[in-house]
């Protein structure tokens, strides 16, 4: 069992990362997917240092960001072929690990695809491989003008709106369904989403957007009832806000309830052991994979536990 506090430790510190990163989304409402990931683990870094809970129980979260490899790799590389490219199933690993003093009882996973609602414009960073490789160039080589509609443009959000990276069809749905039904349903989607819909930003900002309530933000779904949905689409359509909000009624958690509630008292995830070690490390050590960022949180339950 696991101690009542360490639950609400949790969930207090993925709310807090939860409105971070929404509140990254408002005030950048063209920023790339990955830069989001980043952001969801830089907020989460400020607790994890080892923390004595009132049970006596201690938590410690370690956190990796190997900084979204997965803008390399595209399938005109030749690089790491053809393995990278079976690596399209998660960005964010999640891990528990519970001891007992110093005895290693029980370990899970759980795994975060995520993906970004896009404007009504459809005006989002893409993923620029050449850019990435060229590094701070980028910033030197400038085209000589700045485009005034870039200064001044509005992004507005609705139910309307579509997860555009996921499209029906698509190899990824497959590969996800399939790692989930031979490891353990361990994927979900990440959803990143502004604080509320309908929702709107107009640039110049005139002062930094501050986020508070979050009816909507950063909300955690099941695989099944989103590959369910997309069933009703056309190969290559994109879902649109409106149809995973019915689609996954019920199976639908801000970040933090699914992290907190779901995943830590195993509601969710997979747990596994010695004999799938192996399948577990193979997600996380290898350098090409999409898997950029991962948290492990150590909780050492207190004596009486």
């Amino acid at each position: 069992m696991i101690p009542a506090d360490v639950v609400a430790w949790f969930r207090g510190v993925f709310a807090d990362a939860n409105r971070h990163v929404c509140e990254r989304l408002a005030n950048l409402p063209n920023i790339r997917e990955t830069s989001l990931d980043d952001g969801l683990i830089e907020a989460l870094i400020p607790n994890s240092a080892p923390t004595l809970l009132p049970s006596g129980a201690i938590i410690r979260m370690d956190t990796h960001n190997i900084g979204g490899l997965r803008r390399l790799g595209a399938p005109h590389w030749d690089w790491d072929f053809p393995q990278r490219r079976r690596w399209e199933t998660a960005d964010i690993a999640i891990l528990v690990f519970v001891y007992r003093q110093d005895k290693l009882v029980a370990k899970k996973i759980g795994l975060l695809q995520s993906k970004r609602l896009f404007p009504t414009n459809h005006d989002v960073e893409d993923e620029d491989e050449i850019g990435f490789l060229h590094g701070m160039n980028a910033f030197i080589r400038r085209d000589g003008q700045q485009a005034a509609a870039a200064l001044h443009r509005t992004y507005s959000f609705d139910e309307t709106c579509t997860f555009a990276a996921i499209q029906a069809g698509h190899r990824q749905v497959e590969l996800i369904d399939t790692l989930n039904r031979d490891f353990g349903k361990a994927v979900f989607y990440l959803l990143y989403a502004p604080p509320e819909l309908p929702y709107a930003v107009t640039y110049p900002l005139r002062k930094r957007i501050r986020v508070g309530d979050m009816p909507v933000g950063n909300r955690v779904v099941d695989a099944d009832n989103l590959h369910r949905a997309l069933v009703e689409l056309n190969d290559g359509q994109s879902p649109t806000f409106s149809l995973l909000k019915s689609a996954c009624v019920g199976r639908d958690w801000p970040l933090e309830t699914w992290a907190a509630d779901l995943l830590l008292t195993c509601q969710v995830g997979q747990q596994f052991d010695d004999s799938n070690d192996d399948r577990v490390r193979y997600f996380l050590e290898r350098r090409s994979g999409p898997i950029g960022a991962a948290l492990a949180a150590s909780i050492t339950l207190p004596d009486e536990a």
